[in-house]
């Protein structure tokens, strides 16, 4: 962290309260046809949401802008709080970081928890509605990708249709992150993203045969203010 001035940590907060998604200058949004692009939903306290149809493998997503890096000081937190909507069965969906705004999911499992990455650099949380219980959390370091680990500390983290959940991953200087879901701790991936790679919030959602939404209440942002 910086100590040539007070304001040494960088803070973005999203609450979704305005009319309308800033598109221009916040966030990337994507919709394969027969989806929902993320939008404001006009609920009390404002949230954004977006959904997929029944085509298999068709994505909706909400992507940031690629501009935090671990390695300048922190540590660099993302915290989101979200629910899967209508239904959690045959799909994927994924909420963390990535590096790129490419219309991807960064990272999906199969019914038997074996990795698929498409980020160069990606760390996040994963569930997939056909597969096993709890989120699962990885990452993926310049192609390399980790283990997966369920997060299951304290019980099953299973997602239930229209029930919020807080999910939040802390980057150390190194690259090393400590993931967290409703203030739980869940699981330390080390080496989970390059420390230097500028990277972005991503949320996500792709179909597999079943219509369902994603809804976001907040996103919130704390990292070190930049150091060289």
């Amino acid at each position: 962290m910086v100590t040539d001035t007070p304001k040494g940590m960088v803070n973005k907060f999203w609450d979704f309260c305005d009319k309308a998604l800033d598109t221009t200058n916040d966030w990337n949004t994507n919709s394969d046809s027969g989806g929902t692009a993320f939008a404001i939903s006009l609920v009390h306290g404002g949230a954004v949401v977006g959904s997929v149809d029944t085509t298999d493998d068709d994505i909706t997503n909400l992507i940031g802008s690629v501009i935090w890096a671990a390695d300048q000081g922190g540590p660099l937190t993302l915290e989101v709080r979200a629910k899967l909507y209508t239904s959690v069965a045959d799909g994927e969906s994924y909420i963390g970081w990535t590096d790129a705004t490419t219309d991807e999911m960064p990272m999906t499992l199969s019914t038997a928890d074996v990795l698929t990455s498409t980020a160069d650099d990606a760390v996040g949380f994963m569930y997939t509605g056909a597969g096993t219980a709890s989120w699962k959390v990885a990452g993926t370091k310049l192609t390399a990708d980790t283990a997966v680990t369920a997060c299951d500390n304290g019980g099953a983290t299973t997602p239930v249709v229209a029930t919020w959940q807080t999910f939040k991953i802390a980057l150390n200087v190194d690259g090393d992150a400590d993931c967290y879901i409703n203030g739980l701790w869940q699981a330390r991936v080390d080496n989970a993203v390059t420390a230097a790679t500028l990277l972005t919030p991503y949320m996500g959602i792709q179909s597999g045969g079943t219509a369902r939404s994603m809804y976001v209440d907040y996103v919130d942002i704390w990292a070190g203010r930049v150091a060289s």
